[in-house]
């Protein structure tokens, strides 16, 4: 890595290495750890042309993710030299003396790439102490030749050994020779080595994958190594980093995915927010918000509808990163926005992710936002023209109902959702009635808590009160009836004002009696609790009807009465003068018959009515109203005549205080 010199040292800075343990071994380790110091002193013989003359296991040295390096160099020294270090200087070093190549004793002989070959064959040796490999015995019996004219050299050894079926042909050799040389790999030896990484990443050494492979991967990720196989390669990112601890996962791969997210690559960015869970687990939460969700929130607006629908689907995994207020602030928003987008499935996701977001046990999403934000997006998507969107917005009403205020349901969102439960859409209607149950039974329980009634009750009407709660609780008739009772009371009272404030003066032909009022001309008798009987027809003459009581106790019997031998007759035949008096013209009206018949009903039978009396002209007590002044009409049409009572008074029409209750 690095070094420097002094006058009484030279110092050369390493990578973190340890020395070799054969005790605590991997057997995947060791034929990578063989092939990386045959590959070492191929490269020291070949392109260096030196001579290590040193090979054994304390020359081996351990980086912390379980690679070999090869170390040991102090009798290192140039092929073919005179007097070689390693033959002056052999002696100095502990058992070299036993191990060292026997062309070393000889004087004379230079010394080449086959001493190296020797001192292979004693490290394979010392890590293979009872039986070896099948494969590598023979290759180990030709390193160990005595004849260094005829003994296999260290570049040899690796092309014999990575032959099919030999000692180095595995998975896990194979993987680490290829992440080494990818970048001269083609498009599709790529394509294809990412494709089976993922699973075969499970079976390689944890501590190797972790240190090893995976710095590889993201460096190959982030500087486009891996053409158009991003998801795969962030598929075995993420099944090689899954179990690394937090303090390793936050130093190894949360920069990577930093700068990852923060890239324009769309291919890429879709890659990431595929993998978004679990790429973002193992970091910590201020990462997440401060340098991830800036550039994560930027795909709500990207041109790629891919882009826009990844970046939906991975809200569910940032939600619970970056906190309540961004979420209820910025990331609710967004999805909200995305129910409108113009891709259907967009707007499909989108409600699906607010449902996940907001049900009950959600990750932060408060009432505010749930009742101003959500609650109008979800209104709006009920009215989409796709159906699935409908159907969202009716499966996430119903997941939010339990959150909603009972009043704003039974109000604004039970009348949005009753329409679709008649939807064209099967799948809709289902969800309609299912959203409809659950509210329902959301507004029952709120109505159980409510109080008996909010009216403040008051002491004179508190009485009157507790009958009309009577009333309601036998049914709607009870309400009929009430109305018609304090309706007739209160004309009765009505009537009694006019007459004692008017001329107390009796009317010939009208007397009272304890029994009930006896009116003229009708003749009919009222008594207080009602009419027990059939009224009976007067005989006596008819009387003129000067006062205003009488006018109004008349005008309930201001119908000819007669009584025949099937029944009660009536008919609203007045006779000429008598409507002229009134000021009415009886050419509109037909006059018509009622007797009740054997059903309990009013049949119209044709009998000659009854001719009363004229009354008098009556002078109206209260001041005519004066119409304004508008042209004469040359066809004037006579107002029809509403009800029993309608009179027609000085120039204006004139209601009867009791007739509008009759």
């Amino acid at each position: 890595m690095g070094g420097a010199e002094t006058s009484d040292a030279i110092y050369i800075a390493t990578e973190r290495i340890v020395p070799l343990d054969l005790n605590d071994r991997n057997e995947e380790l060791v034929r990578w750890g063989l092939f990386r110091i045959a590959e070492a002193l191929r490269f020291v013989n070949e392109d260096c042309k030196l001579v290590h003359a040193n090979v054994c296991k304390d020359a081996v040295f351990v980086t912390d993710a379980g690679e070999w390096r090869l170390g040991g160099l102090e009798l290192m020294d140039a092929v073919g030299a005179e007097r070689p270090v390693y033959r002056e200087m052999g002696s100095v070093v502990p058992g070299y003396a036993g191990r060292m190549a026997p062309e070393i004793k000889v004087q004379g002989v230079q010394g080449t790439a086959a001493l190296d070959g020797w001192g292979l064959a004693e490290l394979i040796s010392e890590c293979y102490t009872t039986e070896m490999p099948l494969g590598l015995g023979a290759l180990h019996a030709q390193l160990r030749n005595n004849n260094p004219k005829l003994r296999m050299a260290a570049h040899g050894f690796v092309e014999a050994a990575q032959r099919s079926g030999g000692v180095l042909d595995t998975a896990f050799v194979r993987a680490c020779r290829f992440l080494e040389s990818v970048t001269v790999k083609d498009s599709h030896e790529r394509a294809e080595f990412f494709a089976g990484l993922g699973a075969a990443a499970a079976e390689f050494p944890r501590m190797f994958a972790q240190r090893k492979m995976l710095p590889e991967l993201l460096t190959l990720v982030e500087f486009g190594g891996a053409d158009n196989g991003h998801s795969a390669v962030l598929a075995s990112v993420v099944q090689i980093a899954r179990d690394m601890d937090e303090t390793e996962y936050s130093t190894v791969v949360a920069p990577a995915v930093v700068r990852l997210f923060a890239s324009t690559d769309r291919a890429l960015r879709f890659a990431l927010l595929e993998h978004a869970t679990a790429l973002l687990h193992g970091m910590h939460d201020d990462v997440v918000v401060a340098s991830v969700y800036p550039a994560f929130a930027t795909g709500f607006g990207d041109a790629a509808p891919a882009i826009r629908e990844a970046t939906v689907k991975a809200a569910l995994s940032m939600a619970p990163r970056v906190g309540s207020k961004t979420l209820n602030s910025d990331l609710i928003k967004h999805l909200v926005r995305a129910v409108a987008d113009a891709e259907p499935g967009i707007r499909t996701n989108s409600l699906i992710c607010i449902g996940k977001l907001c049900a009950k046990n959600g990750p932060g999403v408060t009432d505010t936002s749930l009742r101003y934000i959500v609650c109008p997006a979800l209104l709006h998507a009920l009215r989409d023209v796709f159906p699935p969107v409908r159907a969202a917005a009716l499966a996430v009403s119903g997941a939010c109902a339990m959150r909603w205020d009972a009043v704003d349901v039974a109000r604004r969102v039970v009348p949005a959702i009753s329409p679709l439960l008649v939807d064209g859409e099967r799948p809709v209607r289902v969800a309609a009635a299912k959203a409809i149950n659950v509210m329902v039974a959301h507004i029952e329980g709120h109505a159980r808590e409510m109080p008996e009634t909010v009216a403040k009750k008051m002491d004179k009407v508190g009485a009157q009160a507790e009958a009309v709660a009577d009333l309601a609780t036998n049914g709607w008739g009870g309400w009929a009836v009430s109305s018609l009772s304090s309706t007739i009371s209160g004309a009765i009272s009505l009537a009694s004002s006019v007459s004692q404030s008017g001329a107390r003066s009796e009317s010939a032909g009208v007397r009272s009696e304890p029994a009930g009022v006896r009116s003229e001309p009708s003749g009919i008798r009222s008594e207080p609790s009602g009419l027990s009987e059939p009224p009976q027809v007067s005989q006596r003459p008819s009387t003129t009807i000067n006062s205003p009581t009488a006018v109004s106790t008349s005008i309930s019997s201001n119908a000819a009465v007669s009584q025949s031998a099937g029944g009660w007759e009536f008919n609203d035949d007045w006779g000429e003068d008598a409507a002229d008096a009134w000021g009415i013209d009886d050419n509109d009206d037909d006059s018509w018959n009622a007797q009740p018949n054997t059903t309990g009903g009013m049949t119209a039978v044709a009998n000659t009515p009854v001719k009363l009396a004229k009354p008098a002209a009556i002078t109206p007590v209260i001041k005519p109203v004066v119409k304004p002044v508008t042209k004469k009409d040359t066809n004037p049409v006579q107002p029809r005549r509403k009800g029993l009572g309608a009179m027609k008074l000085g120039g204006g029409a004139k209601s009867n205080p009791v007739d509008q209750f009759l």
